[in-house]
């Protein structure tokens, strides 16, 4: 077992174009478009975390997670209070030590065995939550907010941190979602990962760059056409999938085991549904899994197709980890050093192949972004939302207006600013979203009414619960409140560690006169 600070980067930083600290860009760049269009609509309505909120959040350490920890500074967090924990397949060096010279304490990522990635990551955690206690109880903190990313951070919070601080959380991926449907958080948990703009807009986005991946890493610059691909799973990676490899030549199949899933119009002629697992690894040479579960558990061993390639498309190695355990004691099992690439010529059927030890394909880069931190603000914008609105209900919990428990959707309101601020943005950049990430032109006329948000996020409110309309009541306001003078070139200064601020300001330090580390914002509210 290795235990590494950030896993190496297969080549020279200078190749992926990411500052370093010494260079001063990220901790210093203004913040992306969306997450400083939150950060007005809260100074506008006077929303902080405060100083006695501490966030703990599993995150990829990529400059999207900047972005989005400066946001939480910036609203009134303290450095020292947030706690992370990256992934070893996404950890990226450079992000790691930027976090920390901003003051956030990052714990150290295990290099896993091949096939099993949960079982070192939920002892990762449990050394985070270490972390957290110790540093916790030695300030004066009411409350934490968890931010998690496949569900393990929130469940496996301890007891004892439950009994004695105010827990709330917000979850990103599906897949922690399937974890709560197993073991349900003991705090109340706002559901990014089952937003409408998660599930519609980001989905595609996050398919398009697996595809990206593909053509670029594994084919080395050749396109994917031609091939028969298999997709497991037609959420929102799958359908996103699907609908890139059937534009590109492709013949789609794919293996979906719910009976009732409605597969999209503009999908239906393109692309085959089959009617088992095996079914669909016998039939395709390449096959992408994004059911987001562990479609293999108790159903391997299988038929598939002798040199069938399986690449990730989920959180984890759990698409294909019950084929790696079973290969990797195999005298043919090897694991590229350099790619992390597994074959294995003792497979029942032959030869197989999994891609990047079975983690989601579109990280193989090892770099800072996986998808461009100016196209990932949707997400980055939409967790920052999630993260004010979990803070916002635990002030109701605090004043005993709700009761601290239940998984909520995240806000219609907040998720139409997210979606409209991202547009418009992307609109600016020059970038065609309907061409680009292949979206139903329908889809997102509808996506202009909230309706359309109301019908597409999970959970669905029972008629008449008041928990939601309170809550959504306190972010509607909050989005509503628009600043009340534009175009203010006065300072505004955070609420937090002027030594913190210097590291992470969006603006130089200005004349003598002005306080050290302030922040010019282009709208900022009255004093």
């Amino acid at each position: 077992m290795t235990t590494l600070i950030a896993p190496f980067t297969r080549f020279p930083t200078e190749v992926f174009n990411i500052p370093t600290t010494s260079e001063g860009n990220w901790p210093r760049r203004p913040l992306m478009e969306v997450t400083q269009a939150l950060l007005d609509r809260a100074r506008a309505a006077e929303f902080e975390f405060g100083e006695d909120t501490a966030i703990v959040a599993v995150q990829h350490m990529l400059w999207q997670t900047v972005d989005l920890l400066r946001a939480v500074i910036y609203m009134g967090v303290r450095p020292e209070n947030i706690f992370a924990l990256g992934k070893v397949y996404s950890n990226s060096g450079p992000v790691i030590r930027a976090l920390r010279e901003m003051g956030v304490t990052v714990t150290e990522s295990t290099m896993p065995e091949p096939g099993q990635f949960n079982e070192y990551f939920e002892q990762d955690v449990t050394r985070l939550w270490e972390v957290v206690a110790d540093g916790v109880g030695r300030r004066d903190i009411k409350r934490i907010i968890v931010l998690d990313d496949a569900g393990r951070c929130i469940t496996n919070t301890p007891p004892e941190l439950i009994r004695k601080y105010n827990i709330n959380g917000v979850e990103q991926t599906s897949f922690g979602m399937f974890v709560f449907e197993v073991k349900p958080p003991a705090f109340a948990v706002t559901s990014w990962a089952r937003s409408a703009v998660k599930l519609q807009i980001g989905g595609p986005i996050f398919s398009h760059i697996l595809i990206e991946k593909l053509n670029t890493e594994f084919l080395r610059g050749q396109s994917l056409d031609g091939h028969e691909v298999g997709i497991i799973g037609l959420g929102s990676i799958g359908m996103g999938m699907a609908n890139l490899a059937a534009r590109m030549g492709n013949r789609v199949m794919f293996y979906d085991p719910n009976p009732d899933l409605q597969v999209p119009r503009y999908l239906r002629d393109r692309i085959t549904r089959l009617d088992s697992l095996e079914e669909l690894m016998v039939s395709c040479d390449d096959v992408l899994g994004c059911s987001g579960r562990n479609p293999f558990k108790d159903k391997w061993p299988m038929k598939y197709r002798p040199g069938i390639r399986l690449f990730s498309g989920s959180s984890g190695d759990q698409e294909f980890g019950p084929i790696i355990r079973d290969l990797k004691d195999g005298s043919s099992f090897i694991v590229d050093p350099d790619t992390w690439d597994i074959t294995s010529e003792d497979g029942p059927c032959g030869p197989i192949f999994i891609a990047f030890h079975g983690y989601p394909y579109n990280f193989v880069s090892l770099g800072g972004e996986a998808v461009p931190t100016h196209v990932v603000q949707l997400e980055t914008g939409g967790l920052l939302a999630g993260l004010m609105q979990a803070r916002s209900y635990l002030a109701l919990c605090e004043e005993g207006r709700e009761q601290n428990a239940g998984v909520h959707r995240v806000s219609p309101e907040a998720q139409r600013f997210v979606l409209d601020t991202w547009l418009s943005v992307m609109d600016d950049r020059g970038i065609d979203v309907e061409e680009c990430y292949g979206y139903d032109p329908a889809m997102l006329m509808e996506a202009k009414y909230k309706g359309w948000f109301v019908d597409n996020t999970e959970p669905h409110p029972r008629p008449g619960q008041q928990s939601t309309r309170s809550i959504e009541d306190v972010m509607r306001h909050m989005i509503e409140t628009k600043l009340r003078r534009k175009n203010d070139a006065r300072p505004y200064y955070p609420p937090v560690d002027q030594d913190v601020l210097r590291l992470v300001s969006a603006k130089p330090i200005g004349p003598t006169t002005n306080r050290p580390g302030v922040v010019y914002l282009s709208q900022t509210r009255d004093h």
